[in-house]
């Protein structure tokens, strides 16, 4: 069983406000491309002059909150909102969301032009403008003068700096694959939404991962990969396995949401022309040579600028994939004294999944009636405490790149 504990720092300065916090946190999630979440409560049960350090270290939109597992951080994220109803309780109630959450609250409020810019230094520059309002790829001549003034960059360079966030540099920064999009100053889109349009379009993954830097200091590091994150099941280096190591597991299969052919389409690219995948790209021929009925639906390329047919086609070969083989989405829960441990897994992991249980029972040689290749995209941890033992669950995905 593992030993959690909880510390808190401020979110511009990065100064921490409390080593060691008496939380009882009822689960904390994270996932690939963000919206990892935390709940938890402080128990007032002591004087004010004892609870009060506390309160004050979970401050709503200034505090960090970090998850330590035997002494290692494996989740982070500012707290957000304290959802208290009632006294009655004793408890102080508070929700926190992983690190992405900050850039939704920040806005592109200049025209940003990037032209065959490499996706992840595309990422990361929003990142830094999030905070800084500077960009090497702001259009000339074409933001308001109310976004610009000297009083609201002074407040933006006050107020906007993220602490402990390490950026990734050398090869980690660069995905090799160009993209285009522009977006204007009247739109004021959350840097956040832009973020999602990469994830759809680009293909790009990304996570905040906290961890420790060389002087073991709290940090978080961004990580970017083009297609996919995690390492592939030889260098993750754990398997799961019912019975096991794992507790229990689902089999979910969402058929009502599955295609085996999707039309890609894109906008015109200053022209009359329209983009459309041709077939057979965006269809899965072996589903429908396997006698499964016809099923269509549409995927539509946002952000980036499509310029041949060939970026059009792929694309929908990618959202084929997602659309059939995701169909069947295992979700796992792990028992807190089995490994994996919490740290030991990446999100983006490729690894095994072998089972044995009245829905797959054994073959006739006696092995697991279910062995399947899965991706680890997000979990759940429930860390022990009243009436609650710990374990993980993780929701994994088939479809792994080549």
């Amino acid at each position: 069983m593992g030993v959690f504990t909880y510390q808190a720092t401020d979110l511009i300065s990065g100064r921490v406000l409390a080593d060691s916090i008496p939380l009882n946190v009822q689960s904390f999630s994270a996932q690939l491309n963000g919206s990892g979440t935390l709940s938890g409560q402080l128990t007032l049960d002591e004087i004010y002059a004892v609870n009060a350090p506390f309160v004050r270290a979970l401050e709503c939109r200034r505090a960090v909150l970090w998850v330590l597992e035997d002494g290692y951080p494996v989740w982070a994220g500012p707290v957000w909102d304290w959802p208290d109803t009632s006294r009655a309780q004793g408890t102080l109630p508070i929700q926190a969301h992983t690190f992405d959450s900050i850039w939704s609250h920040r806005l592109i409020t200049d025209t940003i032009e990037y032209q065959q810019v490499d996706l992840c230094t595309a990422f990361t520059d929003l990142i830094v403008y999030g905070q800084s309002k500077q960009s090497a790829y702001i259009a000339t001549g074409v933001s308001p003068a109310a976004t610009r003034t000297a009083a609201y960059l002074q407040t933006v360079a006050t107020n906007g700096p993220v602490a402990r966030l390490v950026l990734p540099t050398g090869a980690a920064a660069i995905a090799g694959v160009p993209w285009t999009a522009s977006y204007v100053w009247s739109d004021l889109t959350q840097i956040s939404s832009a973020w999602s349009d990469m994830c759809a379009s680009g293909q790009l993954e990304y996570a905040f991962v906290p961890g420790l830097d060389s002087s073991g200091n709290l940090v978080v590091f961004l990580r970017l990969a083009y297609l996919q994150l995690g390492r592939p099941a030889a260098q993750a280096g754990y398997t799961l396995s019912y019975p096991g190591n794992c507790l229990d597991y689902g089999y979910q299969r969402t058929g009502s949401q599955s295609s085996n052919i999707v039309w890609a389409t894109a906008p015109p690219n200053g022209s009359a022309q329209q983009w459309q995948s041709v077939y057979p790209h965006g269809a899965d021929l072996a589903d429908l040579a396997g006698g499964y009925p016809l099923m269509e639906s549409t995927a539509s390329w946002q952000g980036s600028v499509v310029t041949t047919q060939a970026q059009i086609d792929s694309w929908a070969d990618g959202q084929v994939a997602l659309k059939t083989q995701a169909m069947t989405l295992p979700v796992i829960t792990v028992g807190g004294s089995s490994l994996p441990r919490l740290r030991d897994i990446t999100l983006g992991d490729s690894t095994v999944l072998t089972a044995t249980s009245a829905l797959h029972p054994a073959k006739a040689d006696g092995s697991p009636g279910l062995q399947v290749a899965v991706r680890v995209t997000g979990w759940t941890a429930y860390p022990p405490g009243p009436q609650q033992a710990e374990s993980y669950q993780l929701t994994t995905s088939s479809v792994i790149a080549a």
